[in-house]
C-alpha cells in the first residue's frame, strides 16, 4: 500500500463498481470496437476513433466535425454509443462476482457510520442488477449512473453528483476505482483517490496518475480510515 498521511476520518466512500466491488468482467475492448464501427456507419469517424480511447473520449471525437464540437449531434451520439455499452453490461450484469473482501468491508465501512455509495459508467439498470447478485445492495447508501450525468468518467460528473446527493464536502470523501479514469476523476473534484490493484489498470499504469493511496485489496481502505 502506497501511502500519504495518516488515517483519516471520512463520511462517505465512494466505490466504483466494476473492477473495483466486483470482479471486471466487461468485454470493454469488444464494446469499443462495436462502437466504433457503429459511429463509422453513421459517418461519424474522422479516422481518428481507436479502442484505445475512453468511451466519453470516443463520444467528444465523435461529436467534434472539423475542430467544431457540434452540440446538436451530442444526445443521437450517446444514445446510439450506451446502446451498445448496455448490451455489453448487461451481459457482465448477469453473472456478477463479489471481489475479495468486498462485501466484508462495506459491512466494516457500515458498523462505522461511514455513507457508502457507487458512481460507475455503467447504465443503472446493470449496475444495480450486479449489486443484486451480489448481496450488496443493503450495504450501499447510493447508486450514480451515465444514466444520471451528462458526462462519464473521467469527467468528475458522477463524483460531483454523488457528493451533492449526499451532502458531503469533497475534503470529506474517498473515492476508489480500480482505472485510471478514477484517479483523474477524483483528483479534479479534489477528492482523495484510492486505487485498487487487480482491475481494469495494472500498477504501473495506476501510479501514473499519482493516486493518493494504492491499495492492493479492499480491506486496506480500513486501514486508511480512521475509526
Amino acid at each position: 500500500m502506497y501511502a500519504k498521511g495518516k488515517p483519516f476520518r471520512v463520511k462517505a466512500a465512494i466505490f466504483d463498481l466494476d473492477g473495483t466491488l466486483i470482479e471486471f468482467k466487461l468485454r470493454v475492448k469488444d464494446a469499443k470496437l462495436e462502437i466504433i464501427s457503429r459511429l463509422r456507419e453513421l459517418g461519424l469517424d474522422s479516422g481518428n476513433l481507436s479502442p484505445e480511447d475512453s468511451i466519453q473520449t470516443l463520444i467528444s471525437k465523435a461529436t467534434t466535425i472539423d475542430g467544431i464540437v457540434r452540440k446538436e449531434l451530442n444526445e443521437f451520439v450517446r444514445r446510439e454509443v450506451f446502446k451498445v455499452m448496455e448490451k455489453f453490461e448487461l451481459e457482465a450484469a448477469s453473472a456478477p462476482s463479489p471481489r475479495n473482501d468486498a462485501l466484508k468491508t462495506l459491512t466494516s465501512l457500515k458498523s462505522m457510520g461511514i455513507m457508502v455509495a457507487v458512481a460507475t459508467n455503467s447504465c443503472r439498470k446493470a449496475a444495480l442488477l450486479a449489486l443484486q447478485k451480489c448481496d450488496m445492495t443493503a450495504y450501499v447508501d447510493l447508486v450514480v449512473t451515465r444514466d444520471d450525468v451528462e458526462k462519464i468518467k473521467p469527467s468528475n460528473d458522477l463524483l460531483k453528483k454523488a457528493i451533492s446527493l449526499l451532502g458531503v464536502s469533497s475534503e470529506e470523501v474517498v473515492y476508489i476505482g480500480d482505472s485510471t479514469y478514477d484517479v483523474e476523476a477524483a483528483k479534479s473534484m479534489g477528492v482523495t483517490s484510492i486505487a485498487v490493484l487487480g482491475g481494469v489498470h495494472p500498477e504501473g499504469v495506476l501510479a501514473e496518475k499519482k493516486p493518493d493511496y494504492i491499495i492492493g485489496s479492499l480491506s486496506e481502505l480500513l486501514h486508511i480510515i480512521q475509526r
